[in-house]
Order: C-alpha cells, then sequence, then structure tokens
C-alpha cells in the first residue's frame, strides 16, 4: 500500500506569509477549471512562504485550497488546516503538490515581525515628512525645489 497523502507537521512552520494571491487551479490542456474531488469546489493555489523552526532558509510553496479564500492578500500572514504532502509522477516528471483543507488571514504576532537591523535608521514617517519620498531631516533647509 502506498502512502499518497502525507500529513504536514505544522507545529514545526514558525510562520506562513502569503507571496502570492489566490488564482483558480485550470488545466493546462482544456483551461477548465479544476475542482476538489470530494467537496466540488474549485480549487484555488496560493503562493505561501513558509519558515522553518531553527532553520536559516524559508521555502516559497504553492498550495492548493478547495473554495476561494476570503482576504487572503500578498504580504499578509495566515494560517492552514490540514496541510498534506501529495507525491506525483506523470509523464517521465515527478514533484510534490501541497494542499491544505483552509487557509485564512491571522494577525502577525510579536515574534513574526522582525526589528530593524541595529544601525540602520527607522524609516518611520515623521510629522515634517511632505510625502514626497525624500528623507527628512537631511538635505537642504529651504524645502523648496532645487
Amino acid at each position: 500500500m502506498t502512502l499518497r497523502n502525507i500529513p504536514v507537521d505544522l507545529s514545526q512552520l514558525t510562520y506562513i506569509m502569503v507571496t502570492s494571491a489566490p488564482e483558480v487551479r485550470t488545466d493546462l490542456n482544456t483551461g477548465e477549471i479544476r475542482t476538489d474531488r470530494i467537496t466540488k469546489l474549485p480549487l484555488f493555489l496560493v503562493g505561501v512562504l513558509v519558515k522553518v523552526e531553527g532553520e536559516r532558509k524559508a521555502y516559497v510553496l504553492d498550495v492548493q485550497v478547495p473554495g476561494e479564500p476570503q482576504g487572503i492578500i500578498e504580504g499578509s500572514f495566515v494560517e492552514v488546516e490540514k496541510m498534506q504532502a501529495v507525491p506525483w509522477d506523470r509523464d517521465g516528471r515527478s514533484g510534490v503538490t501541497y494542499r491544505v483543507a483552509s487557509i485564512r488571514p491571522v494577525k502577525p504576532s510579536a515574534t513574526m515581525e522582525a526589528p530593524a537591523p541595529a544601525g540602520l535608521p527607522d524609516s518611520t514617517p515623521t510629522p515634517t515628512d511632505s510625502g514626497t519620498g525624500a528623507a527628512t531631516g537631511r538635505g537642504s533647509r529651504g524645502g523648496g525645489s532645487s
């Protein structure tokens, strides 16, 4: 017996962030929208960046989710339910597809938000920032154009 769906231990991931907004998954040959075999909902692909606890590297994965995810935008932190790795082999090619039962936005915790590296200036706008994109407190004093 072959294990077709391998459960992923989500407790080993320190965070999951969206890198590509949801898009409907289509058959490459026919253009038909692909559907989940169980729920019959259309499948959506969401690109996510995952960070494994204790590792320096992060990984970008495309995950399939049944039904259109709501409130998922690029750069947002999310949580997923029941992630599975599904190995495949077709026409001499092989790989792993990742599936999740659901994906939803979450507010990042303090451990998810990295502080600015020491020695770099804070890029937080100040009340004197004119919105021009120029750094404040530096350059010409007159405030006029040169």
